[in-house]
């Protein structure tokens, strides 16, 4: 079964939106869903058979959140990260991992690309504006 680089990303954003809806940001242990049963909801497909771009963004995501989320607020506005809305942190995750923690090089206007693509299509014009802002300044 192929799954179409489209597909993967959506299935990235969701996988991060439904883990990092679950953690307790008062914690200062962060700990997160097991997203290896997200995977396989997902995907229908047994862990071991999901495209490894798809795992290497989550776990990337995951093994830097607080790297991440730093990086993000610097750039953020009157804005504190737990205050986005968890789709827009999701996106930010696969955006930030895509670029910077794999090892498949790609373009910024790629990933920004995606990002704002993901977010018209699942959030707002807005948020896409917000989304593409952000990740200019911290694509780099």
């Amino acid at each position: 079964m192929t799954i179409t680089r489209n597909k993967q990303q959506f299935i990235i954003m969701t996988t991060l939106y439904d883990v990092i809806n679950e953690i307790d940001t008062k914690s200062e242990d962060i700990v997160f869903k097991d997203p290896r049963i997200v995977l396989e909801s997902l995907c229908g497909i047994d862990y071991e058979q999901i495209p490894i771009f798809i795992k290497k963004v989550v776990y990337a995501s995951l093994d830097n959140y607080s790297l991440i989320k730093n990086k993000i607020e610097t750039k953020l506005i009157d804005w504190k990260w737990e205050r986005l809305p968890v789709l827009t942190r999701a996106i930010f995750l696969l955006s930030y991992s895509h670029y910077y923690l794999i090892e498949e090089k790609v373009d910024k206007s790629i990933v920004i690309d995606v990002a704002i693509n993901l977010a018209k299509r699942y959030i707002d014009e807005k948020q896409a504006k917000f989304i593409n802002a952000v990740l200019n300044g911290v694509l780099q």
